[in-house]
């Protein structure tokens, strides 16, 4: 196999130069539509701008206030661009780049890279396979904010230069399929890009480890509303490689390096000094840990002064670090990286699938698939300074949440839920989702808010809507997402 080699670290300067310019733009070009789009160029040189442009850039710019939709932080600092999301404004700026970034960045570049490499190097299949396991990821991305969007028409510029918008469920229902198409070209040893995947550095397997856990979740979400029409799916699914283990997960690094350095870290050094008082822990994720004792807590916070840990009420906006705890400032560090699928995430969800039946194994497989979700999860910061100790893990594995042999199933599948949305701490759009499919645990009330109630959803760019007369109407932010039951 020949690898596709590129520098690291030339990568991350230059793609960290661009965002840094370009990630607050105003206006958007339509989505079938890129006159910057590469026409002729290496596939290795496209994967980091598609990565860090047009997937982690929003991920970490754009989507953070996400942390408050799923009640895992609350905002510290009463500035507009902290409060609004918070209490139900979403500005026209931040739903136009994280579509342009995912159709236009991220999308029409990944449709080049597959064409650039049917062109000039037909045989190396694993390129095309990992072009399109990141085209499953990004379409994820999108319907997870904005519920319907183009998928079956989209980044086809000559058929359809104003895409249809295909329903949720079409989409959900969809990417398993643009899945088993990676695997196809995963499936056997060709070039890969290498030193431009700055996820995996060109390991194949992880590639189809991680093919296989978008599957997962995608077929999950719709098994939250119609679990007989994927449970054949799920089943043959379960027995094949998926991202279970931490060192297997999908993550792109950040480095501690100027310029390549995580943004949320970048704006607490640019604003605040470097004292991390902009995001407190949300009452309702930090009132769930103190039930429960979990040793999460200073993993993921900072005590206070006079001990214990407290959640600030949603929509507060109290800077008041005496009374409420802020996110660790070994949290929210130069490294920090963006974790597009962890093994918690992927234990969890199979957790829940054996215990409803979708899989075999029953509740004692459940079981297992939640210990191994919890054991993930307390390891996420091993060997970091904020390591869960070995005596706290055996502790918490000890008590009643290690475990779910023996509960109903109504308190079993309470529990996966509960650690699952735990264990996507730090994951903004990924605990929004698993909040609004869940309603576990139930919402708090938002101080201040404009909305009658949580937000689910994410208005697509008034400039779509004007732009794209097949765009649908604007639904209220408060609509339910397909998924949700």
């Amino acid at each position: 196999m020949k690898n596709i080699l590129i520098n690291k670290i030339s990568i991350l300067f230059v793609v960290m130069s661009a965002i840094l310019f370009t990630g607050c733009e105003d206006s958007i070009e339509g989505i079938n539509t890129d006159p910057l789009a590469a026409l002729e160029i290496d596939p290795a040189l496209l994967m980091p701008e598609i990565l860090l442009g047009g997937i982690t850039a929003n991920r970490t710019v754009e989507q953070f206030q996400m942390s408050t939709h799923s009640q895992q932080w609350s905002f510290s600092a009463n500035f507009g661009v902290f409060r609004n999301p918070e209490r139900g404004t979403i500005g026209p700026n931040t739903v136009n780049n994280i579509w342009v970034g995912n159709y236009t960045t991220a999308l029409r570049n990944l449709s080049q890279m597959r064409i650039l490499t049917e062109r000039n190097n037909p045989t190396a299949r694993n390129v095309i396979g990992q072009a399109k396991v990141l085209e499953a990821f990004v379409y994820m991305n999108l319907t997870q904010v904005f519920g319907d969007i183009p998928f079956s028409e989209a980044i086809q510029v000559d058929e359809f230069p104003n895409p249809n918008f295909d329903s949720q469920e079409d989409v959900l229902r969809g990417i398993p399929g643009l899945i088993d198409e990676a695997l196809v070209e995963l499936a056997t040893d060709t070039d890969i890009v290498d030193g431009g995947d700055l996820v995996f550095g060109g390991n194949r397997e992880n590639w189809i480890r991680f093919g296989n856990s978008i599957k997962l979740k995608a077929l999950m979400l719709i098994a939250n509303v119609d679990p007989a029409s994927v449970s054949a799916d799920l089943q043959a699914l379960s027995t094949q490689p998926m991202i279970t283990a931490n060192s297997q997960e999908a993550k792109l690094d950040y480095l501690d390096a100027a310029g390549n350095q995580n943004p949320i870290f970048t704006l607490i050094v640019q604003f605040a000094g470097g004292n991390q008082n902009f995001y407190s822990g949300g009452s309702t994720l930090v009132t769930l840990m103190n039930n429960n004792n979990d040793p999460r807590r200073s993993a993921y916070f900072n005590e206070l002064d006079g001990g214990g840990f407290a959640g600030q009420p949603q929509g507060s906006l109290i800077l008041d670090t005496a009374q409420f705890s802020q996110v660790s400032d070994d949290v929210i560090i130069a490294t920090l990286p963006d974790r597009y699928a962890t093994a918690p995430e992927t234990n969890f969800y199979l957790a829940e699938a054996a215990l409803l039946g979708f899989i075999s194994g029953g509740q004692a497989a459940a079981d297992t698939f939640y210990q191994a979700g919890i054991m993930t999860s307390l390891g996420r910061y091993d060997g970091l300074v904020n390591e869960v100790p070995a005596a706290d893990k055996a502790t918490y594995m000890a008590s009643a949440r290690g475990s779910i042999a023996g509960d109903s199933q109504a308190d079993a599948l309470r529990k996966i839920h509960e650690e699952h949305y735990v264990a996507d701490f730090m994951r903004h759009a990924e605990s929004w989702t698993t909040i609004r499919r869940n309603q576990v645990p139930a919402y708090e009330p938002i101080t201040g808010t404009v909305l009658t109630g949580n937000i689910n959803r994410y208005q697509i760019p008034l400039s779509e809507v004007t732009s794209n007369p097949n765009a649908p109407g604007v639904e209220a932010l408060t609509t339910p997402m397909f998924f949700q039951n």
